[in-house]
Protein backbone atom coordinates (compact mmCIF):
# COMPACT_ATOMS: atom_id res chain seq x y z
CA UNK A 1 0.00 0.00 0.00
CA UNK A 2 2.69 2.58 0.68
CA UNK A 3 4.57 1.56 -2.08
CA UNK A 4 1.70 2.47 -4.18
CA UNK A 5 0.50 5.56 -2.46
CA UNK A 6 4.39 6.40 -3.36
CA UNK A 7 4.34 5.15 -7.01
CA UNK A 8 1.14 7.63 -7.17
CA UNK A 9 2.81 10.90 -5.38
CA UNK A 10 5.88 10.48 -7.99
CA UNK A 11 3.40 10.28 -11.18
CA UNK A 12 1.65 13.38 -9.43
CA UNK A 13 4.20 15.52 -8.95
CA UNK A 14 6.26 14.41 -12.21
CA UNK A 15 2.40 15.78 -13.85
CA UNK A 16 3.01 18.84 -12.07
CA UNK A 17 6.18 19.63 -12.91
CA UNK A 18 5.35 18.81 -16.62
CA UNK A 19 2.61 21.19 -16.56
CA UNK A 20 4.86 24.11 -14.92
CA UNK A 21 7.43 23.86 -17.34
CA UNK A 22 4.68 24.16 -20.18
CA UNK A 23 3.31 27.29 -18.34
CA UNK A 24 6.79 28.71 -18.26
CA UNK A 25 6.91 28.33 -21.69
CA UNK A 26 4.04 30.39 -22.54
CA UNK A 27 4.17 33.70 -24.41
CA UNK A 28 2.28 36.20 -21.75
CA UNK A 29 -0.98 37.05 -23.67
CA UNK A 30 -0.40 40.43 -21.76
CA UNK A 31 3.06 41.52 -23.25
CA UNK A 32 1.33 40.47 -26.70
CA UNK A 33 -1.62 43.21 -26.17
CA UNK A 34 0.97 45.67 -24.65
CA UNK A 35 2.71 45.13 -28.26
CA UNK A 36 0.32 46.06 -29.79
CA UNK A 37 -1.15 48.50 -27.88
CA UNK A 38 2.44 50.65 -28.13
CA UNK A 39 2.64 50.26 -31.74
CA UNK A 40 -0.86 51.64 -32.44
CA UNK A 41 -0.52 54.75 -29.68
CA UNK A 42 3.00 55.59 -31.01
CA UNK A 43 1.02 55.61 -35.21
CA UNK A 44 -1.70 57.48 -33.15
CA UNK A 45 0.37 60.23 -31.98
CA UNK A 46 2.07 61.16 -35.58
CA UNK A 47 -1.31 61.88 -36.81
CA UNK A 48 -3.51 63.52 -33.88
CA UNK A 49 -2.97 65.13 -30.59
CA UNK A 50 -3.81 63.83 -27.20
CA UNK A 51 -5.04 59.92 -29.10
CA UNK A 52 -7.02 57.07 -27.13
CA UNK A 53 -5.91 53.11 -27.72
CA UNK A 54 -7.98 50.58 -26.04
CA UNK A 55 -7.28 46.83 -26.80
CA UNK A 56 -9.87 44.02 -27.17
CA UNK A 57 -8.18 41.56 -25.00
CA UNK A 58 -6.80 38.13 -26.56
CA UNK A 59 -9.04 34.91 -26.04
CA UNK A 60 -7.25 33.55 -22.38
CA UNK A 61 -7.39 30.22 -23.83
CA UNK A 62 -4.87 31.25 -26.17
CA UNK A 63 -1.62 28.71 -26.14
CA UNK A 64 1.84 30.73 -27.89
CA UNK A 65 4.93 29.56 -27.25
CA UNK A 66 7.61 31.85 -25.39
CA UNK A 67 8.85 34.64 -27.83
CA UNK A 68 12.86 34.36 -27.31
CA UNK A 69 13.34 37.09 -30.53
CA UNK A 70 11.15 39.94 -29.18
CA UNK A 71 7.42 40.52 -30.37
CA UNK A 72 7.01 42.76 -33.21
CA UNK A 73 3.71 44.42 -34.02
CA UNK A 74 2.82 45.37 -37.71
CA UNK A 75 0.31 46.89 -39.84
CA UNK A 76 -0.56 45.93 -43.14
CA UNK A 77 -1.57 49.43 -43.71
CA UNK A 78 -1.12 52.78 -42.47
CA UNK A 79 -3.02 54.05 -39.05
CA UNK A 80 -4.12 57.42 -40.66
CA UNK A 81 -7.76 57.39 -39.25
CA UNK A 82 -9.44 57.25 -35.85
CA UNK A 83 -12.05 54.17 -35.61
CA UNK A 84 -11.36 50.76 -35.25
CA UNK A 85 -8.16 49.28 -36.50
CA UNK A 86 -6.46 45.76 -36.40
CA UNK A 87 -3.01 45.41 -35.71
CA UNK A 88 -0.69 42.19 -36.20
CA UNK A 89 1.85 40.91 -33.70
CA UNK A 90 4.55 38.13 -34.20
CA UNK A 91 7.31 35.88 -33.32
CA UNK A 92 10.23 34.75 -35.38
CA UNK A 93 12.15 32.34 -32.62
CA UNK A 94 11.50 29.39 -31.67
CA UNK A 95 8.44 28.75 -33.27
CA UNK A 96 6.88 31.69 -35.67
CA UNK A 97 3.24 32.89 -34.88
CA UNK A 98 1.45 35.90 -35.68
CA UNK A 99 -2.15 37.02 -33.91
CA UNK A 100 -3.86 39.90 -34.70
CA UNK A 101 -5.34 41.77 -32.43
CA UNK A 102 -8.35 44.86 -33.05
CA UNK A 103 -8.02 47.84 -31.37
CA UNK A 104 -9.81 51.15 -31.43
CA UNK A 105 -8.78 54.79 -31.43
CA UNK A 106 -10.66 57.37 -30.13
CA UNK A 107 -9.93 61.17 -30.90
CA UNK A 108 -12.22 63.86 -28.86
CA UNK A 109 -12.89 66.96 -30.58
CA UNK A 110 -15.42 70.43 -30.15
CA UNK A 111 -18.10 69.82 -32.14
CA UNK A 112 -21.15 71.31 -33.02
CA UNK A 113 -24.00 69.58 -32.20
CA UNK A 114 -28.02 70.45 -32.05
CA UNK A 115 -28.97 72.32 -28.49
CA UNK A 116 -32.88 71.76 -29.65
CA UNK A 117 -34.74 69.41 -31.95
CA UNK A 118 -35.16 71.49 -35.22
CA UNK A 119 -37.85 70.62 -38.02
CA UNK A 120 -36.88 70.01 -41.70
CA UNK A 121 -35.78 72.91 -43.65
CA UNK A 122 -35.15 75.37 -40.57
CA UNK A 123 -32.39 77.77 -40.46
CA UNK A 124 -30.35 77.50 -37.98
CA UNK A 125 -29.48 80.23 -35.16
CA UNK A 126 -26.55 80.47 -32.22
CA UNK A 127 -29.92 78.89 -29.64
CA UNK A 128 -30.21 76.22 -31.96
CA UNK A 129 -26.34 74.93 -31.64
CA UNK A 130 -23.84 74.23 -28.69
CA UNK A 131 -20.23 72.74 -28.21
CA UNK A 132 -19.52 69.17 -27.51
CA UNK A 133 -16.75 66.91 -27.00
CA UNK A 134 -16.83 63.86 -29.59
CA UNK A 135 -14.94 61.37 -31.22
CA UNK A 136 -14.15 62.05 -34.79
CA UNK A 137 -13.73 58.25 -35.62
CA UNK A 138 -17.20 57.54 -35.41
CA UNK A 139 -18.12 60.26 -37.97
CA UNK A 140 -17.39 59.67 -41.74
CA UNK A 141 -19.33 62.66 -43.33
CA UNK A 142 -17.06 65.04 -41.28
CA UNK A 143 -18.41 67.60 -38.46
CA UNK A 144 -18.48 71.84 -38.25
CA UNK A 145 -16.29 73.24 -34.79
CA UNK A 146 -17.28 76.76 -35.60
CA UNK A 147 -21.01 77.70 -34.51
CA UNK A 148 -20.61 80.73 -36.63
CA UNK A 149 -19.65 79.00 -39.71
CA UNK A 150 -23.24 77.17 -39.30
CA UNK A 151 -25.50 79.85 -38.17
CA UNK A 152 -27.76 81.03 -40.69
CA UNK A 153 -27.23 77.57 -42.70
CA UNK A 154 -30.46 75.66 -43.50
CA UNK A 155 -30.89 71.95 -42.24
CA UNK A 156 -32.24 69.28 -45.20
CA UNK A 157 -34.06 67.11 -42.76
CA UNK A 158 -34.96 66.97 -38.85
CA UNK A 159 -32.07 66.86 -36.14
CA UNK A 160 -32.50 65.91 -32.59
CA UNK A 161 -31.06 66.79 -29.56
CA UNK A 162 -27.04 66.24 -29.83
CA UNK A 163 -27.00 65.32 -32.90
CA UNK A 164 -23.63 66.23 -34.47
CA UNK A 165 -23.91 68.62 -37.11
CA UNK A 166 -21.87 66.87 -40.31
CA UNK A 167 -21.88 68.51 -43.77
CA UNK A 168 -24.15 66.79 -45.28
CA UNK A 169 -27.45 67.55 -42.75
CA UNK A 170 -26.89 71.10 -44.22
CA UNK A 171 -27.79 73.50 -47.35
CA UNK A 172 -26.96 77.49 -47.56
CA UNK A 173 -30.58 79.10 -47.56
CA UNK A 174 -31.59 79.77 -50.69
CA UNK A 175 -31.59 83.12 -51.21
CA UNK A 176 -33.30 83.42 -54.65
CA UNK A 177 -36.82 81.66 -54.58
CA UNK A 178 -38.61 80.56 -57.66
CA UNK A 179 -41.10 83.03 -58.66
CA UNK A 180 -39.62 85.50 -57.78
CA UNK A 181 -38.51 88.64 -59.42
CA UNK A 182 -34.65 89.09 -59.73
CA UNK A 183 -32.23 91.75 -61.03
CA UNK A 184 -30.78 89.72 -63.92
CA UNK A 185 -26.83 91.71 -64.28
CA UNK A 186 -25.49 91.18 -67.54
CA UNK A 187 -21.84 91.89 -68.12
CA UNK A 188 -19.60 92.16 -70.97
CA UNK A 189 -16.41 93.88 -70.14
CA UNK A 190 -16.71 97.19 -67.99
CA UNK A 191 -20.02 97.58 -69.40
CA UNK A 192 -23.11 96.04 -67.29
CA UNK A 193 -26.91 96.14 -67.78
CA UNK A 194 -29.21 95.08 -65.39
CA UNK A 195 -32.63 94.20 -66.43
CA UNK A 196 -35.77 92.37 -64.56
CA UNK A 197 -36.32 88.70 -64.85
CA UNK A 198 -38.18 85.82 -62.94
CA UNK A 199 -36.37 82.82 -61.26
CA UNK A 200 -37.00 79.78 -62.32
CA UNK A 201 -36.15 77.81 -58.93
CA UNK A 202 -35.01 77.36 -55.66
CA UNK A 203 -31.32 78.29 -55.51
CA UNK A 204 -28.26 79.98 -52.74
CA UNK A 205 -25.58 81.74 -52.92
CA UNK A 206 -23.06 80.63 -55.89
CA UNK A 207 -25.35 78.30 -57.16
CA UNK A 208 -26.56 78.49 -61.11
CA UNK A 209 -30.11 79.51 -62.14
CA UNK A 210 -31.86 79.69 -64.87
CA UNK A 211 -33.75 82.91 -64.83
CA UNK A 212 -36.58 84.44 -67.49
CA UNK A 213 -35.68 88.42 -68.83
CA UNK A 214 -39.28 89.85 -68.58
CA UNK A 215 -37.97 92.36 -71.59
CA UNK A 216 -36.91 89.70 -74.14
CA UNK A 217 -38.80 86.46 -72.55
CA UNK A 218 -36.07 84.69 -73.04
CA UNK A 219 -34.32 81.82 -70.29
CA UNK A 220 -30.89 82.33 -69.59
CA UNK A 221 -28.86 80.66 -66.96
CA UNK A 222 -26.81 82.84 -64.77
CA UNK A 223 -25.09 82.56 -61.02
CA UNK A 224 -26.65 83.99 -57.88
CA UNK A 225 -24.30 86.66 -57.08
CA UNK A 226 -26.64 88.11 -53.78
CA UNK A 227 -30.49 88.18 -52.87
CA UNK A 228 -31.97 88.48 -55.51
CA UNK A 229 -29.44 89.21 -58.11
CA UNK A 230 -28.09 86.93 -60.67
CA UNK A 231 -24.95 87.92 -62.67
CA UNK A 232 -24.70 86.40 -66.09
CA UNK A 233 -22.24 86.96 -68.68
CA UNK A 234 -22.37 87.82 -72.33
Amino acid sequence: MYKLLCSVCFVLSANLLTLTAQADNLQSLADVEHTAFTYTLAQAQTRFNNPQVSVTPLDKRLRLQHCEKGLEAFSNRDIATAGNVTVGVRCQEPVAWTVYIPLQIKVMRPMVVIARPVSANHVLTKQDLRIEQHDIGKLRQGYMANIAAVVGQQVKYSLGLGTVIQKNHLRPLNIVKRGESIVLVASAGTMEVRMQGTAMSDASLGDRVRVKNLSSERVVEGVVDGPGVVRVTM
